[in-house]
């Protein structure tokens, strides 16, 4: 197995990312993106800015990864449906650093694990393994989707709770929006004391927090203009 090393001289970051297996090729989620075998993809700015060395702090390139496996599964919900993969993957060149991953300049797979479940009788797991492992000089090992993955993808059904929770939030907001139309009716000292209520509600009890969650999540694991995924 001829492996890919980093430069000498250069300690990179390691960081948690998802991969989807198409034919032995590691892709991005969106299968927008092939990382090349045995050398480093190199973040691109989809927007074509002119904003000197990816990634820019004030744009969206870069290539990205979560701090580690909880982080990840708790920002991305990845399929089953087809081959998918996780593991490390080490980051440098240029690394910008926040809460809950990086945005590089440089990266390539480190170590990785073929997710079992995702893989079907027709692309028998063992051979789809070899055959990444001899393209990109990598161990794959093998693991079950109760490790990689968070439950909701593991259990189909128990999205229906998620959803059941952005119902409520959603008619919740459709109330207040009518409470402040009729309080408007009476005046601007009424709409005033009704908008007091509402805020107080609110800040009691999170109403709105199945919706944020739901952009936050999504923020990380769909392709935006600007970055490598």
């Amino acid at each position: 197995m001829n492996s890919f090393a980093v430069p000498d001289g250069i300690e990179p970051i390691v960081g948690w990312r998802y991969w989807r297996a198409d034919e032995g090729w590691l892709c991005s989620l969106n299968k927008f993106k092939t990382w090349p075998p045995h050398r480093n993809l190199r973040a691109q700015c989809s927007r074509e800015l002119d904003h000197g060395p990816l990634p820019e702090q004030q744009c969206g390139c870069g290539i990205y990864a979560a701090i580690d496996l909880p982080t990840l599964k708790e920002l991305v919900q990845p399929d089953l449906a087809t081959p998918l993969v996780v593991g490390e993957v080490s980051l440098w060149g240029k690394v910008i650093p926040a809460a809950l991953g990086f945005r590089a300049e440089l990266g390539y797979p480190r170590r990785i694990w073929l997710v079992a479940e995702s893989v079907t009788a027709a692309t028998p797991a063992a051979a789809l393994a070899a055959s990444i492992a001899a393209r990109y000089g990598v161990a794959v090992g093998s693991c079950d989707a109760a490790w990689a993955v968070s439950e909701e993808q593991r259990n189909p059904w128990a999205l229906e709770p998620r959803a059941a929770e952005i119902r409520t939030a959603v008619h919740a907001f459709r109330q207040d929006v009518e409470r402040l139309a009729a309080a408007l009716q009476e005046g601007e000292d009424a709409y005033r004391q009704e908008l007091a209520r509402i805020r107080a509600e609110m800040s009691a009890g999170d109403r709105t927090a199945a919706i944020v969650r739901s952009a936050f999540e999504s923020s990380f694991g769909q392709d935006r203009g600007g970055r490598d995924g």
